[in-house]
């Protein structure tokens, strides 16, 4: 079984962005790293941007 199969909600981006945002803030501030969660959520979205953009094919409600 594959992991995006075990987890299907991955493929929603919006879940997939909050899931990324909350677990690095939350590690950076365990960390004890001051970082701001908008900054944190900004990194998010350009990474899976420029994922997107590589032909990455994350999300089931990808639109062409």
């Amino acid at each position: 079984m594959k992991f995006h199969d075990k987890y299907p909600q991955l493929k929603d981006k919006q879940f997939l962005i909050k899931l990324l945002t909350e677990n690095v803030y939350g590690t950076m501030a365990l960390e004890d790293q001051h970082v701001a969660k908008l900054k944190v959520q900004e990194i998010v979205l350009s990474v899976l941007e420029s994922e997107e953009l590589k032909g990455t094919n994350f999300f089931r409600d990808k639109a062409a």
